[in-house]
């Protein structure tokens, strides 16, 4: 009988053994050895002291702004010569204006009645070349009911004939235009161009 139970013990212990060796019982990992992890990648998170990421602002200098007239913040002005005969001279000037908002959009509208002052001066030398204070050439008013559109509009603007300007012989010609705008919602805005045009002889 004590022979029988020897035996049985050993089948045992031979069996354990087996089953370790065939994978049959779990085994633990080696304390060294790490299983594989898949990595995912996580959202970003920006270290303290490091500006989260913004989305692009882009400009839209160029397209024309929804604030209407009460939102004109800015006035640009310039000026051609117009030859009205074809004989290569100066019979006037057009007087052009844009107006922006605070985001520097061109501001379009139309039936409404903006007050503008026009003054001209020589400019600051004279035919000879001396320094001088600008004298004042022109000085007329008129009132504006729309914006100028984009594109060749040569005689779109204020309309200053030759003819009106108060020149002397001292003067060189035009130096400089100012306007002053006022808008009907109590702003007034100033703007000013600088041009050397010979007098006419």
């Amino acid at each position: 009988m004590n022979r029988i139970i020897i035996i049985a013990f050993l089948s045992l212990i031979a069996l354990l053994a087996s089953a370790g060796c065939t994978g049959l019982l779990p085994v633990q990992n080696d304390p060294g050895e790490q299983p594989a992890v898949t990595q995912y990648p996580t959202a970003y998170e920006p270290q303290l002291g490091e500006p989260a990421p913004q989305e692009p602002v882009y400009a839209q200098a160029n397209s024309p702004s929804a604030s209407g007239i009460r939102g004109i913040t800015r006035m640009l002005i310039w000026a051609d010569i117009v030859d009205c005969d074809g004989f290569h001279n100066m019979d006037g000037l057009v007087v052009k204006y844009c107006f922006y908002d605070a985001t520097n959009r061109p501001v379009s509208f139309d039936g409404t009645s903006i007050s503008m002052q026009v003054t001209v001066y020589t400019p600051d030398t004279n035919r000879q070349n001396q320094q001088i204070t600008p004298k004042m050439l022109y000085r007329g008013y008129t009132t504006i009911s729309r914006s100028i559109p984009e594109g060749n509009y040569p005689l779109r603007g204020i309309w200053i004939p030759y003819s009106e300007l108060s020149l002397a012989d001292s003067d060189r010609g035009i130096g400089s235009i100012h306007v002053r705008a006022n808008l009907p919602t109590g702003v007034v805005l100033e703007a000013e161009e600088r041009y050397i045009w010979p007098a006419l002889r």
